[in-house]
C-alpha cells in the first residue's frame, strides 16, 4: 500500500492497465456523444430550438475531444524510451489543452449566435418533444460523468478528469436547455436564446480553466504547498539527514518528479552518503502519491547560494608531494580531502613504523606541518594519521 498524508490508497495499476481503463471509458463517452450529437442537432433543427442546437455543438466538441484523448492515451500509455526517458504522460496534458481550447472556442461561437438572436428579437417556440431529448441528454451525460470521474481519480489522469467535467458541463447545460425549452412553451419565447447564451458562457469558462491548467503543467508547475510540506517532513525524518534545500518538483501528466539537496555530516564516506540518499528516495516514492522519481544530491553544507570552486585533488596532491620531497620527508599512503566552509582540510595517512619512540613521531608530524603550512593552495588545515600495520587503524590527528 502507498500512503499519502496518512491515508492508505490502493496500489497503483500498471501503465498498460491504466491505459486500457482510460481508453475503455473514453470510447464509451465517444459512442454516447455520437448519439447525443445527432439527436440534439435533429431535435434543434426540426423542433426549432436554438438552445438544443447549441447543446448539439457542445456534444460535437465532446466527441472531437474524445478522439483527441484516445490518440493521446495511445501515446501516453507507452513506456519510456531513449527519446522520452521520463515517459509520454504529457501527451495527456496536450490532450487536456486541446480539449479546453476547443471548448472555449465553441462556447464563444455559441454565445455570439445567441446574442445576435436576442438582439434581433426573432424567437420561435420549440416543439414539445424536444424536452424528451434534453431529458435523455441529462441522464446520459451525468452517468458518463460519474463513471469517468471515478476512473480519472483512480488513475490520476488530468486529461480524463477534464473529459469527466466536460460530461458534467454537458449535463448541466442540458438541464438549462430543458428549463429554457419549457419556459419558451409556457409563454416566454426568449428563454430559449437566453439559455443558449448561458450554456455558451459555461462552456467558455470550463474550456478556459481546463486549457489554463494544462498550460501551467506544460510550464513545469510544481506540486502544491501541502505536498511540499509532506515531502520535507519525510526527508527530515530519515536517519542521517541534517537539513535540506533547493527542493524542486514538477508535474508530468498524472505523475510528478522531485529533486532535492540533502545536507549530511561533512565527514561521511561517499558510500554512506549514497545510502542516505537511497533511503530518502525510497521513502519518498513509497509515501508520496504519484511521485514517479526523485533525484537526490548530497551536500556537506548548505550551498543554496553557491560555493567557491576550490583546487582539485590532483593540484593539491601535486603541491603536497612537491613540498614533502623538497623537505626530504616521506610521502603519505593516502590523502583524504574534506571541502568545507570554502576551504580544504587534508588528512595524510602514514604507516606506523614497527619501531621508534613516540617523540620521533611527534617530531615527524611537526616537520610535515612546517613543510606544508601555508604552501598548499586552498588547504587551511593539515592532519596526520598513523595506521598500525597489524592491528587495524589507529589514527592520531594533529593540527
Amino acid at each position: 500500500m502507498r500512503r499519502s498524508k496518512g491515508v492508505a490508497t490502493a496500489e497503483p495499476v500498471s501503465r498498460k492497465e491504466r491505459g486500457r481503463q482510460n481508453l475503455r471509458i473514453t470510447l464509451m463517452g465517444a459512442a454516447t456523444n455520437v448519439v447525443l450529437f445527432f439527436a440534439k442537432l435533429a431535435g434543434g433543427i426540426f423542433g426549432h430550438s436554438q438552445a438544443l442546437v447549441a447543446d448539439a455543438v457542445h456534444s460535437l466538441s465532446d466527441l472531437l475531444s474524445d478522439f483527441g484523448l484516445i490518440l493521446a492515451m495511445r501515446f501516453s500509455s507507452q513506456p519510456p524510451d531513449l527519446e522520452h526517458p521520463y515517459g509520454h504522460e504529457r501527451f495527456e496534458t496536450l490532450a487536456a489543452l486541446a480539449t479546453g481550447s476547443l471548448l472555449a472556442v465553441n462556447g464563444a461561437w455559441i454565445g455570439v449566435e445567441a446574442v445576435q438572436r436576442l438582439l434581433a428579437g426573432h424567437f420561435v417556440v420549440p416543439a414539445s418533444w424536444t424536452l424528451y431529448i434534453a431529458a435523455f441528454a441529462i441522464v446520459a451525460k451525468e452517468t458518463l460523468y460519474q463513471r469517468t470521474i471515478r476512473v480519472a481519480r483512480r488513475n490520476r489522469s488530468a486529461a480524463l478528469r477534464a473529459n469527466a467535467w466536460d460530461h458534467r458541463t454537458d449535463a448541466i447545460s442540458s438541464i438549462i436547455v430543458f428549463v429554457g425549452i419549457g419556459g419558451s412553451r409556457l409563454g416566454f419565447p426568449y428563454l430559449d436564446s437566453v439559455v443558449a447564451l448561458v450554456v455558451a458562457l459555461m462552456v467558455l469558462r470550463i474550456g478556459a480553466v481546463t486549457a489554463w491548467e494544462a498550460v501551467q503543467e506544460l510550464a513545469d508547475r510544481g506540486l502544491d504547498d501541502a505536498t511540499l510540506q509532506e515531502i520535507r517532513a519525510i526527508i527530515l525524518g530519515c536517519e542521517g539527514v541534517r537539513d535540506l534545500h533547493l527542493l524542486k518538483t514538477r508535474k508530468m501528466g498524472h505523475q510528478a518528479l522531485a529533486e532535492v539537496h540533502l545536507q549530511v555530516a561533512p565527514t561521511l564516506s561517499v558510500s554512506e552518503g549514497h545510502q542516505i540518499a537511497e533511503r530518502v528516495r525510497m521513502a519518498l516514492l513509497r509515501q508520496v502519491a504519484d511521485l514517479m522519481d526523485a533525484t537526490i544530491h548530497i551536500d556537506s553544507e548548505n550551498d543554496e547560494q553557491g560555493s567557491p570552486v576550490l583546487p582539485a585533488r590532483s593540484q593539491i596532491e601535486a603541491a603536497i608531494r612537491q613540498a614533502l620531497l623538497a623537505a626530504q620527508l616521506p610521502l603519505p599512503e593516502q590523502v583524504t580531502l574534506h571541502y568545507l566552509g570554502g576551504s580544504v582540510e587534508a588528512r595524510l595517512q602514514y604507516l606506523l613504523p614497527s619501531a621508534g619512540a613516540l617523540d620521533s613521531l611527534h617530531q615527524q608530524e611537526r616537520s610535515i606541518h612546517r613543510a606544508l603550512d601555508g604552501g598548499i593552495p586552498g588547504v587551511v588545515r593539515i592532519g596526520v594519521l598513523w595506521r598500525h600495520g597489524d592491528n587495524g587503524d589507529r589514527m592520531r590527528f594533529a593540527s
